[in-house]
């Protein structure tokens, strides 16, 4: 059938665009459900009729003909599609022809090409020993799960598709636990970790991990951004949770406390996992000048004074010659016995509203060391991550009140 042989696809476009120039917002939200699911049910079968041209074309090696390395290629340069997207979709439109329940299911738009990916990935995992009839079964079986859930909850059910033609239990939970081993192996092949300098005073990272440790963090991220309920009184600005929250943002600021209170001392050797913080003796009691990084980079000197109060990075004092005359000077940091000490009678960061636990402060010289301050209990204050900065930021004022917390207030 030639292109020109569609006459329908001009009444499509026709009601495409008399529904463009309707303003959706008159229809009642009865008729706004409708056609939205109106809409995706046209737009499944329209992949469809896609993914079965991209089969047809696989089939007649038309991508070779054309010069192109495959059918793949050919589609994404005609689309302008990414590459990675057309190889997906041309291995979907494979598999699908080879699964009539499937594609019909598709053809009608009853699933979405998400769901058909599962379903043909789980048949594809099936046992040798499943015969033509029973993998049938299975392909029906998930068709009709797929009508009431979404292609990732979905695809944890399909991993017991064996279940629909097999009655022994301990034989599905072998299947699944062979599948999941499989996941995983393959999940570490795959797993990576990229920076990237922007030269702007940040660094982009991107990674990969496995599902596992990847809920792992997304659970210690989340915990560490939950809107936290203040004590009486307390301002946002005290517990440091801004008005109008990015919650991008918030995730990022959580990651940077996060690296910082890794502990390192267990690595090999320590040293590679300790950032070296150089800077002037008298910029260190001046706070003026910027401070040097054993990574050829530079921050402030409230981030250096800021750092200089924790045991994971070790702080150079230089005299006016640039001569190293002090690498760490132990006696300023706080000991674990100090810390555990002051447990006591701190269970939350001592920023007045602030409910960060104990366990995740930095212990700040409330007499700053570089002005005589002791490394003693009276002396020393826990503050979470983000009221440390507070306290070395020159925008802000803090007090100390009676009960021993610490009020901040901006500078006038």
């Amino acid at each position: 059938m030639a292109l020109g042989q569609l006459t329908h696809s001009a009444a499509v476009d026709a009601w495409l665009d008399e529904l463009a120039d309707r303003e959706p917002g008159s229809l009642s939200e009865a008729d706004q459900a409708a056609l939205i699911h109106e809409l995706q049910r046209i737009e499944r079968r329209v992949v469809a009729a896609r993914l079965h041209v991209l089969a047809a074309a696989e089939r007649a090696k038309t991508a070779t003909r054309s010069g192109a390395a495959s059918t793949a290629a050919w589609a994404a340069t005609l689309t302008q599609a990414d590459p990675q997207a057309a190889y997906r979709d041309v291995r979907l439109a494979t598999e699908v022809e080879h699964s009539p329940i499937v594609k019909e299911s598709l053809r009608r738009g009853d699933i979405s090409p998400a769901h058909a990916a599962v379903i043909v990935d789980a048949d594809r995992k099936l046992p040798d020993t499943v015969t033509p009839a029973q993998r049938e079964v299975v392909q029906q079986t998930l068709v009709a799960k797929a009508q009431s859930l979404s292609p990732s909850r979905l695809r944890k059910i399909a991993r017991r598709a064996l279940a629909a033609i097999e009655p022994d239990e301990q034989v599905v939970d072998a299947h699944e636990d062979a599948l999941l081993q499989d996941e995983e192996t393959s999940a570490l092949a795959r797993t990576s970790l990229t920076f990237h300098d922007n030269h702007d005073g940040t660094v982009t990272g991107r990674f990969t991990v496995p599902t596992m440790q990847g809920h792992l963090l997304r659970k210690v991220i989340e915990a560490m951004t939950a809107p936290r309920r203040g004590r009486l009184g307390a301002s946002r600005a005290q517990t440091g949770v801004p008005a109008e929250t990015d919650w991008d943002h918030a995730r990022g600021t959580a990651f940077i406390e996060l690296i910082e209170h890794l502990p390192t001392d267990h690595l090999h050797p320590a040293t590679a996992a300790t950032i070296l913080v150089t800077l002037d003796e008298a910029v260190l009691r001046e706070q003026l000048t910027a401070a040097g990084l054993d990574t050829g980079d530079k921050i402030s000197a409230g981030q250096a004074r800021r750092l200089a109060c924790n045991a994971g990075l070790v702080p150079v004092v230089l005299d006016k010659a640039s001569v190293p005359v002090d690498l760490g000077r132990r006696s300023r940091l706080f000991t674990d016995t100090q810390r555990t000490a002051l447990a006591t009678s701190h269970e939350t960061c001592a920023a007045d509203g602030c409910e960060r636990p104990y366990a995740w402060c930095e212990l700040h010289h409330w007499e700053p060391w570089q002005r005589g301050g002791r490394s003693d209990l009276r002396n020393a204050v826990p503050l979470c991550h983000f009221h440390h900065r507070r306290v070395h930021d020159t925008g802000f004022v803090h007090a100390r009140l009676p009960d021993g917390s610490v009020r901040f207030s901006r500078r006038t």
